[in-house]
This record gives structure tokens, C-alpha cells and sequence, in this order.
């Protein structure tokens, strides 16, 4: 079949090309902040504008369509 031709041909292209690169030993992280994790800081937020998008009836409340699932 032609595409298994076409495919052994591409994995001998791809071990020859392997080949040629040079042996290295395993590599490490040489800077150690990898994994680091940022102080958790709240901000301030402006309920007022948030909340101008918000759809609410007459008395406040905020109105979402019901889920078609339920």
C-alpha cells in the first residue's frame, strides 16, 4: 500500500535524522522557580458597575433564564 511505503519511509528519515544527534546526558532546571505560586491579593472591585449589566426586575433582583435542562 502506498501509505504504509510512505510511512516506512518517513520513520527511516526520522531514526537516520536520530541518529545524527549527539548523545547528552539528562538535563536539569538550572533556575528553580519552576513551580512558584503568587501572593493571593484581593482587589477591589466596583459592585455598581458590575452590576449595570445585570438584568433585575422592579424590586432589585437580579433575573436569569431559567436553564433549558431543568
Amino acid at each position: 500500500m502506498k501509505i504504509e511505503k510512505e510511512g516506512e519511509k518517513i520513520l527511516e528519515q526520522f531514526s537516520k535524522t536520530l541518529e545524527r544527534i549527539d548523545k547528552v546526558e539528562e538535563t536539569h532546571y538550572i533556575i528553580y522557580n519552576v513551580n512558584l505560586n503568587r501572593e493571593d491579593i484581593a482587589h477591589d472591585h466596583d459592585n455598581e458597575k458590575i452590576m449595570k449589566n445585570a438584568k433585575t426586575d422592579k424590586d432589585g433582583n437580579i433575573t436569569v433564564k431559567k436553564a433549558d435542562w431543568i
